[in-house]
């Protein structure tokens, strides 16, 4: 059987791992001695993999941190609907202490006042818990989303 640059290419990362038995590797290596331009692009191929393993911890300290970031957006998030909810008791207080014979119900500002903050806090509540955190927390705060930045900025470089 002839050994053809595609299954070379196979055995690329396992030979660069040292996974592979000898008589693999005198046949890579072989190969590679046979056709200089793949062994270029072969050696470029281990300096990336080489890269990319030293890069690894930067990675997942990187992951790490943007975990910690959505956890602490999720909490700030449930506190902004914590301290909503609140108002809307406050509110809702007011207008039972002050609510008059003539005025109570949707007509009493105090009630209304009640019905938006309560509104505001399930909606808080709800966003905490189900959607995308990063996203509903950069809306609230009045930010540009940072996932929607970098999506933005690759549809710009793609034309």
């Amino acid at each position: 059987m002839k050994v053809t640059r595609d299954v070379v290419y196979d055995l690329l990362p396992a030979y660069f791992a040292d996974e592979v038995s000898t008589d693999t590797r005198e046949l890579l290596e072989e190969f590679l001695a046979t056709d200089p331009d793949f062994a270029r692009m072969a050696e470029r191929f281990r300096g990336l993999l080489q890269e990319q393993h030293d890069l690894s911890p930067e990675i997942d300290a990187n992951r790490e941190r943007a975990s910690f970031d959505r956890v602490r957006a999720r909490v700030k998030l449930r506190q902004a609907a914590i301290v909503w909810a609140a108002a809307a008791l406050v509110a809702f207080g007011i207008a039972m202490v002050t609510a008059s014979n003539l005025r109570f119900g949707l007509s009493h500002p105090g009630i209304v006042i009640a019905v938006v903050c309560g509104a505001i806090a399930l909606a808080a509540w709800l966003a905490s818990n189900r959607f995308s955190v990063e996203l509903w927390y950069d809306v609230v705060s009045g930010g540009v989303p940072h996932s929607h930045r970098r999506r933005r900025r690759a549809k710009r470089e793609s034309f």
